[in-house]
C-alpha cells in the first residue's frame, strides 16, 4: 500500500473519505515543488535491543549497502514515491508497520524519543519499512510534515515485521554504537538513576557533557631549548601572524617537509 493510499484508507475508515482531500491535507504535509526529489533525516535515529548492527549475523558491509541504496532512492521525485504505488510497491516494497504483527518485538509506544507530535498522531505520521533489498533487511521511519523521510530505526534482520521469510522469528542484535556513543549512552543511564538527589550530582555531571572553547581539551608538548622560544611564538600570535601554538607548529611542519 502506498503512502496516499494508506492515507485514505484511515480517512476513510474515520469517516472522512470522499470529501477530496489530498495526501496534503490527509497528513498535513507541506507544499511539495515542482520535480522535488525525495530526501531522507536522521534526526531521530536511533539503535536499540533487536534493531541494532551488533550480530554476527550482520554482514559489514551492510551499513554500505544502506548508503548506495539511500542514493538510489534520493534520485527519486517526491510525487513518484507518494502517488505511485508502482513505486511504492516495487521499487520501494514500502508499506506501513503493523503493530499487531505477529512476534513483533516493538509497539510504536516504544518509539519515544521521536517526540509526542509523532508518536502519538499514528494516523498523520504512519511509521513505515522500506526495502535495503530481499536479503538485507529494511528502514523504518516515517514521512515528517516537510516529506522528509526520517529514518528512526535500521532493521537489518528484518525484526519489524517478522515474516516466513525468516520463519517470523525474532533474531537477536544490539546497538553497535561507537566509543563516545556508548560512553554518553551509559552515562545518561546514569543520570536517570541519580536525578533528583539533594547532592546536585546529577546536575553537575550533566553539565560537564555541555563544551566550550573554553574549556581545556587535548594539548600536545613541543619540547624548547629555553624560554626564548615561547617568547617568540608569543609575539607572533600578538602580530596576528599566528593564530595559536598549533598554527606555529604546523608552519614548522610545513616548511620541513
Amino acid at each position: 500500500m502506498s503512502i496516499k493510499d494508506a492515507a485514505r484508507a484511515r480517512a476513510e475508515k474515520s469517516g472522512e473519505g470522499g470529501k477530496g482531500e489530498d495526501l496534503k491535507n490527509l497528513l498535513k504535509r507541506s507544499q511539495k515543488r515542482d520535480n522535488q526529489r525525495w530526501s531522507f533525516g536522521f534526526r531521530y535515529f536511533k539503535e536499540i535491543e533487536n534493531f541494532g548492527l551488533d550480530s554476527d549475523r550482520i554482514d559489514k558491509k551492510w551499513t554500505l549497502s544502506v548508503m548506495y541504496r539511500l542514493g538510489e532512492l534520493s534520485a527519486l521525485t517526491l510525487e513518484s514515491v507518494l502517488d505511485s504505488r508502482t513505486v511504492a510497491d516495487g521499487t520501494l516494497r514500502m508499506h506501513d508497520i503493523d503493530w499487531k504483527w505477529r512476534s513483533i518485538p516493538i509497539k510504536r509506544a516504544d518509539i519515544d524519543w521521536i517526540g509526542d507530535d509523532y508518536v502519538k498522531n499514528a494516523e498523520e505520521f504512519p511509521f513505515f519499512q522500506i526495502s535495503v533489498s530481499k536479503a538485507m533487511g529494511r528502514l523504518v521511519g516515517f514521512m515528517d510534515e516537510d516529506n522528509v523521510f526520517q529514518v528512526v530505526l535500521l532493521d537489518p534482520l528484518h525484526n519489524a515485521q517478522p515474516s516466513k521469510f525468516n520463519g517470523y522469528v525474532v533474531r537477536m542484535c544490539k546497538p553497535l554504537g561507537c566509543e563516545i556513543t556508548s560512553i554518553r549512552y551509559s552515562a545518561v543511564n546514569a543520570l536517570k538513576k541519580i536525578a533528583g538527589r539533594p547532592c546536585g550530582c546529577d546536575r553537575e555531571i550533566e553539565s560537564a557533557f555541555q563544551w566550550t572553547k573554553r574549556q581545556p581539551g587535548e594539548a600536545f608538548i613541543i619540547p624548547v631549548a629555553d624560554g626564548t622560544d615561547v617568547e617568540d611564538a608569543d609575539k607572533l600570535i600578538a602580530q596576528g601572524k599566528a593564530a595559536s601554538y598549533l598554527d606555529i607548529f604546523e608552519a614548522g611542519l610545513v616548511a620541513l617537509a
